[in-house]
């Protein structure tokens, strides 16, 4: 009896112990990712969790786009919280529903797990552990979790928050302190409102090239590492893909040079056929590898306008978001196509949108939001594409001259 009972003490020794170094190192964790000024968007998804009194909430997006700082600040806010970073996890082998429970038995009623799609099936472990308990859960990881979770049973206990890239406006004010308005795409359209809104942002327009060449992730702006996108590429092609896709030496090869080639590519220039025949990759393998990077944030899908099965069949139009263009062509040497950066912009800000593709019909517009089409480009483009349109505009970078003209800067203000 003597013996048995030592040997259950070591086991509880010891299963301390690994509580406690998975905790030291999730804290260490957290305290780097502090920052001294919140954004603007970070503030208000932190104001709508720290509602939530009890459920799950799923917090995705990018690498780099201030998942952790976020998790970070309401671990403070909370009552008996714990924050865990799910990668602490992976090298002590522990299950993560008895970490969960073992966390609950000592007192923690608030438990925020960062980079959660380290761990295999960590929806079911979240499910299982919310039906029993009823507490309060917030986990966050990159885009990808939010498909994942909302195709399993969890995503009818769960509540959906997404982190993005800084806005020009997020920008603007982390660079001045100024908070210029968050608008809506009317106010653009609109020739008064528009005209106030120009002057409010001509002052800070001489931030927009910074802003655009590398500062759009807040990760880049507070740590200033040159080489961040591309470390963030590479994180996410190893760690995160494997979330989505059985991935092996020849898969990263590919998914590298596609994203060279996506990252050094005009507007409307690249297409499943293209990379196929330029990569000397199957279309059927370059589709899967498109999406399974949509997922992980690293580029955008824009679907073409329609509906039925002429828009299924049109391929998506791809955009990268915002500074990892111009940080990937700096880093491999190569021009940055000025085009697809407008674009990139364009997108980033006005969020769900589709496109007009052009086949046949060569000159038409861009982009769809919701009753409104935009036709984004530069100075040397006409009104040929928009003339024959109701609720159509043409997007410049400058200031516009007419009333169908409106500046690409003020899309920086919709978040």
């Amino acid at each position: 009896m003597g013996s048995y009972l030592y040997i259950m003490v070591l086991l509880l020794i010891m299963e301390e112990k690994t509580f406690t170094d998975i905790c030291t190192i999730s804290a260490n964790i957290a305290a780097k990712s502090k920052v001294k000024q919140f954004r603007p968007l970070s503030e208000e998804l932190f104001k709508k969790i720290h509602a939530v009194e009890r459920g799950v909430c799923v917090l995705s997006g990018i690498r780099g786009s201030g998942k952790t700082t976020l998790l970070a600040q309401l671990a403070e806010k909370e009552e008996h919280a714990l924050f865990i970073s799910a990668e602490a996890l992976v090298p002590f082998s522990v299950v993560f529903l008895d970490f969960l429970h073992y966390a609950w038995s000592k007192g923690y009623k608030t438990l925020l797990i960062d980079e959660v799609h380290a761990l295999p099936e960590w929806e079911k472990a979240v499910k299982l552990f919310y039906d029993e308990t009823k507490t309060k859960i917030i986990v966050s990881g990159s885009s990808a979790i939010a498909l994942k979770a909302k195709s399993s049973e969890l995503s009818r206990r769960a509540q959906f928050y997404e982190t993005k890239p800084l806005s020009f406006r997020e920008y603007i004010f982390l660079r001045t302190g100024i908070l210029l308005p968050k608008i809506r795409i009317s106010e653009i359209v609109d020739i008064e409102r528009r005209k106030e809104l120009e002057k409010e942002i001509m002052p800070h327009l001489h931030y927009f090239s910074s802003y655009l060449q590398f500062d759009a992730l807040p990760a880049a702006l507070f740590d200033k590492n040159k080489d961040l996108y591309i470390t963030i590429l590479e994180r996410t092609v190893h760690y995160d893909l494997t979330s989505l896709v059985e991935i092996d030496t020849h898969y990263v090869d590919a998914v590298f040079r596609i994203i060279r080639v996506i990252a050094s590519s005009p507007p409307g220039e690249t297409s499943y056929s293209s990379l196929s025949m330029a990569l000397g990759v199957s279309i059927k393998s370059i589709k899967e590898i498109l999406v399974a990077l949509s997922y992980t944030g690293i580029i955008y899908l824009i679907p073409a306008d329609g509906s039925g099965k002429k828009a299924v069949r049109k391929e998506e139009k791809i955009l990268m978001p915002l500074s990892f263009r111009a940080a990937l062509c700096s880093y491999y040497g190569i021009s940055i196509p000025t085009g697809s950066m407008r674009e990139d912009f364009f997108v980033q800000h006005v969020g769900h949108c589709s496109y007009f593709k052009t086949g046949i019909e060569r000159r038409t517009p861009d982009f769809v939001v919701g009753k409104y089409i935009f036709e984004v480009g530069s100075g040397s483009k006409g009104y040929e594409q928009i003339k024959e349109k109701v609720d159509a505009y043409f997007v410049k970078e400058g200031f516009p001259t007419g009333k169908r003209e409106v500046p690409l800067y003020l899309f920086g203000l919709l978040y």
